[in-house]
C-alpha cells in the first residue's frame, strides 16, 4: 500500500556523546559535564577490560509519567535520567541533552519502571525499580546523585537460596508492584524494605512434575507483564508473557485465579506469519478489549480480542524486528482510534493507526527512518506532539562493518541481526509531531 509521508522534526538528541565504546563515552561524558576528576579515572591506561571495549548503546528508554524527563539503560549498567526542558519545542535547532544524573550498578539492568506518581516537582516521588543478576530488586531516585537505593526487596529461591533474576516488572498500584520470573510472579509492598514478595503466584502447579505442570498453566520465564485499563477500582487482568511463547491472563491483577492460558506459536508462525521466539513485551489498548503480543525475531505483532479466548483478530506486518534484542513498541490512544510506534533494527519508526478496525494483515501506516543502528525504543509522548526514540546494538566499535553476530538467551546480552555501520547510532532523539 502507499505510505503516507510524515517527517518528524527532531529537536533534541544526545549527539555523538554514546557513539563510541563504553569507556570512550565515560571520557566524552566527563568532558562534556566539566569532571576532571572522572575523566583522570575513565582515561584508557591499559586497564581497560573487554567489557568496556563495547559500544555503548541504549538498550531502553521511557518517558517519566509526569512527561518531564526520559529514564534510559545503557549497555555500560548504567541508568542515566534526562530531564527536558520546557522550551524544548522553541529552540532553533536540536539540543544536545545530558544527564542529570547517572547511577550505575554493578551488573546488567534487566528491567526498569519508573514510579507511577512520578511527578519532578515533587521529589519524594522521582522513583525508579531496577532488576539485576544475583542481587535485590531495587528502588532508587531519579534525582538523587548516587545510586545507593532507598529500598531493597529480595527475591530469593527457597530450595537454592539464590537470587531470583526477574525478567519483566509492573507497577500494579503506587504501594504494591510486580516481578515475573522462572515460572512466578512476585507481588512486593513498597513499604516492606528489605523483605521479600508478599504473596508468589506459579504460573504452572509444581515445577518438579516431569511434565512441568503437567499440562496446566503456562511454563517458561514470565519476561512481559501488563495491566489491562480498567474504569472502576477493580483492577483489570494482568496479562503476563513467557519466552516459552505462552500468554497468561489472571484476575485481580494477577492476584486472583487464572482466566485463560495459550501458546501464540501456531498463531504467530501459521496463522499470520510474522514468527517469533519468545514474547517481549505485552500491552493493552485503552478500552481494555484487545491485547497486543510482542515478540524478538518477529516480524509483526499480534493482535489478540481477549473477549474470546486466544482469538487472534489481526496482526501487524511489516514490523523488521528479526533480531534477539529487544525491540520495544509503544501504544497510543489517538483521536482517531489506537496507534502502534514500534522501531526497527533497520533503523526505522513504523506506525499503524485504528488497530482493531480490521481483521487479518494490517499493513503500516506511515514511517520514517529515525537512526542508523536498530531502535530499541519509540515511546511517545502523552501530549502526542513528542517521540522519543533510542538505539544501538551491542558490539565491539573496531569490529564494526563486519556483520559479526551471535545469539544469546538473554535479551541483555543479544545482538542485531543486521550488520552495523562504521560508526555506533547510539543515541536519544526526541522529535515533534
Amino acid at each position: 500500500m502507499e505510505q503516507i509521508s510524515k517527517a518528524p522534526n527532531l529537536v533534541a538528541s544526545t549527539s555523538d556523546i554514546y557513539c563510541c565504546s563504553i569507556a570512550d563515552s565515560k571520557i566524552r561524558e566527563s568532558k562534556l559535564q566539566d569532571v576532571q576528576s572522572l575523566e583522570q579515572d575513565v582515561t584508557p591506561s591499559g586497564a581497560v577490560n573487554d567489557e568496556e571495549l563495547e559500544t555503548n548503546y541504549f538498550k531502553s528508554a521511557q518517558w517519566s509519567p509526569d512527561g518531564t524527563s526520559l529514564l534510559a539503560s545503557n549497555a555500560d549498567n548504567t541508568i542515566r535520567t534526562f530531564i527536558l526542558p520546557p522550551t524544548l519545542l522553541q529552540s532553533p535547532s536540536p539540543i544536545t541533552l545530558t544527564p542529570y544524573t547517572m547511577h550505575t550498578h554493578p551488573t546488567p539492568i534487566n528491567c526498569l519502571a519508573s514510579y507511577p506518581l512520578f511527578t519532578l516537582s515533587d521529589p519524594t516521588t522521582t522513583l525508579y525499580l531496577s532488576t539485576g543478576n544475583d542481587l535485590p530488586i531495587r528502588l532508587t531516585n531519579a534525582l538523587s546523585p548516587v545510586p545507593t537505593p532507598i529500598s531493597s526487596y529480595p527475591l530469593i529461591s527457597p530450595t537454592t537460596e539464590a537470587y531470583y533474576a526477574p525478567s519483566s516488572l509492573l507497577w500494579s498500584s503506587p504501594s504494591h508492584f510486580l516481578a515475573g520470573t522462572d515460572c512466578l510472579i512476585a507481588l512486593f509492598d513498597v513499604s516492606r524494605n528489605g523483605e521479600g514478595p508478599v504473596s508468589r503466584m506459579r504460573t504452572i502447579p509444581s515445577k518438579r512434575h516431569k511434565m512441568k505442570g503437567g499440562g496446566v498453566g503456562m511454563r517458561g520465564i514470565v519476561s512481559a507483564l501488563s495491566m489491562q485499563p480498567s474504569e472502576n477500582e477493580d483492577a483489570g487482568m494482568l496479562a503476563a508473557g513467557t519466552w516459552t511463547r505462552w500468554v497468561g491472563l489472571y484476575d485481580m491483577g494477577g492476584m486472583g485465579g487464572t482466566v485463560a492460558t495459550w501458546s501464540i506459536a501456531e498463531a504467530a508462525d501459521k496463522d499470520a506469519g510474522v514468527g517469533g521466539t519468545g514474547i517481549t513485551q505485552t500491552a493493552w489498548s485503552l478500552c481494555g478489549k484487545y491485547l497486543f503480543v510482542i515478540e524478538r525475531q518477529s516480524r509483526g505483532v499480534l493482535v489478540y480480542d481477549v473477549r474470546v479466548t486466544g482469538k487472534l483478530v489481526s496482526w501487524l506486518e511489516g514490523r523488521e524486528a528479526e533480531t534477539s534484542q529487544r525491540l520495544g513498541v509503544d501504544v497510543f490512544e489517538a483521536e482517531k482510534g489506537t496507534e502502534i510506534w514500534a522501531g526497527g533494527q533497520d533503523g526505522v519508526v513504523r506506525v499503524w493507526e485504528n488497530i482493531g478496525m480490521t481483521e487479518g494483515a494490517q499493513e503500516r501506516s506511515w514511517e520514517w527512518r529515525a537512526h542508523d543502528d536498530p531502535v530499541t525504543s519509540a515511546i511517545l509522548h502523552s501530549s502526542g506532539t513528542v517521540v522519543a526514540t533510542c538505539s544501538g546494538q551491542r558490539s565491539f566499535p573496531s569490529l564494526r562493518g563486519d556483520g559479526s553476530d551471535s545469539d544469546s538467551e538473554s535479551d541483555t546480552s543479544s545482538h542485531s541481526s543486521t550488520a552495523p555501520s562504521p560508526t555506533p547510532d547510539n543515541r536519544i532523539k526526541v522529535w515533534s509531531l
